[in-house]
């Protein structure tokens, strides 16, 4: 019993020096196979029966036809199912700029025809320019003249318009 308990304490005290032997091992062989690489076996080709391929040149063949783009608004808009599941209400079926967190206070010239808005949200408010992006909304349009600006929402996946009061 002696000796089976020095030989386990033996390995016990060794254990790191034998993982890094077999790392060092497993080194090897992978450089001995870069070094050394297998013969490769002769390629055998393959010939189709005469009449199954055209006898024209590959140039004359049409490519395929593009593929036509889709819309890039998959890609940043969130999906409805996950939108929904995460709501605590669903009785809800329209929801304002006052639900979405967000209100315009005022708009103000900044120079030239440059406008900033000065926005509140949950969180902060400040003055923004626009094509701003800000926590999960974006100012897309400034109208001065209507006292109006355009807000993309993430959140909500849509555009939100607000009015100064």
């Amino acid at each position: 019993m002696e000796k089976v308990r020095k030989i386990l304490e033996r390995v016990w005290y060794n254990k790191e020096r034998m993982v890094l032997a077999v790392m060092v091992a497993i080194l090897c062989w992978h450089v001995y196979k870069v070094v050394y690489p297998p013969k490769e076996e002769p390629q055998v080709e393959h010939r189709l029966p005469s009449g199954a391929v055209p006898d024209r040149p590959l140039s004359d063949v049409l490519p395929p036809p593009a593929r036509q783009s889709t819309s890039w608004d998959l890609v940043y808009t969130p999906n409805p199912f996950w939108y929904l599941s995460a709501q605590k209400e669903t009785g809800k079926t329209s929801e304002g700029p006052t639900d979405a967190g967000i209100s315009l206070l005022r708009i103000r010239k900044v120079g030239g025809d440059k406008y900033k808005a000065q926005l509140r949200t949950a969180n902060t408010t400040r003055w923004y320019e626009q094509g701003e992006a800000f926590e999960s909304f974006e100012l897309l349009r400034i109208d001065p003249e209507a006292g109006t600006c355009e807000v993309r929402s993430e959140r909500l996946g849509r555009v939100i318009k607000l009015e100064a009061p």
